[in-house]
């Protein structure tokens, strides 16, 4: 059971450990925290949901795009159904010169096969091999800065920043989840009468506490 004594000591610790760090220090930290992690859910959230859709987010893995993509972006491409490639414009497809991995470069003209002939923004020369037109995934349309970057690490081998940027996350998301003195001073502290308490233990009965009832009902007929 606690005593008065001891929620007093509790009482002013707890006050001590807030006047070595300020209220307004506290609350812009904790907001600042939260911030930057719903900012990480949405940018995580607008890249994955359109694949719901039909749609493909793609990380990008290199800088021949730039300066407008750099690596770590997420480019997220439409569907190529019913569109219409043109001089100019970005297409996602199917990397004809390496299997499996897909390809994002802007359109330079169109063969009369139908094929594409493609270049990077920032490569000085066209792309060797002409993209066939059954290999097009779709127009990149929507961009989202930087939110790939540990999985862009991931794939070049630098792997201490992945482990460092899921130090950084745990920790936004301790501070994060911290309440402010205002927060503190809204809820409050739990009311006694709501706290619940334990059962009390009822010991179940013996046989000699009913031999002794029956004696005392034979003593007093």
């Amino acid at each position: 059971m606690a005593t008065i004594g001891s929620d007093a000591e509790a009482l002013s610790d707890h006050q001590a450990g807030h006047s070595e760090w300020p209220a307004w220090a506290r609350l812009v930290t904790v907001l600042a925290a939260r911030i930057a992690i719903g900012t990480a859910v949405v940018a995580v959230l607008w890249s994955v949901i359109p694949v719901a859709f039909g749609w493909t987010s793609v990380v990008v893995t290199s800088g021949s795009m730039g300066p407008r993509l750099r690596s770590g972006d997420v480019a997220i491409a439409s569907p190529a159904t019913g569109v219409q490639m043109v001089p100019g414009q970005p297409v996602l497809a199917d990397n004809p010169v390496r299997p499996g991995k897909l390809l994002l470069h802007r359109v330079i003209r169109r063969n009369t096969d139908g094929s594409l002939v493609t270049k990077g923004d920032a490569n000085p020369s066209e792309d060797s091999t002409p993209v066939p037109a059954a290999s097009v995934v779709g127009r990149p349309r929507l961009l989202v800065r930087y939110i790939g970057l540990p999985v862009y690490w991931h794939g070049v081998g630098e792997h201490r920043k992945v482990a460092v940027t899921g130090v950084v996350g745990a920790l936004l998301l301790l501070v994060a989840s911290r309440r402010t003195d205002e927060e503190e001073i809204v809820a409050g502290p739990v009311p006694a009468r709501h706290r619940r308490r334990p059962p009390a233990h009822r010991r179940p009965p013996r046989w000699s506490d009913h031999m002794l009832a029956i004696r005392r009902s034979t003593r007093s007929s």
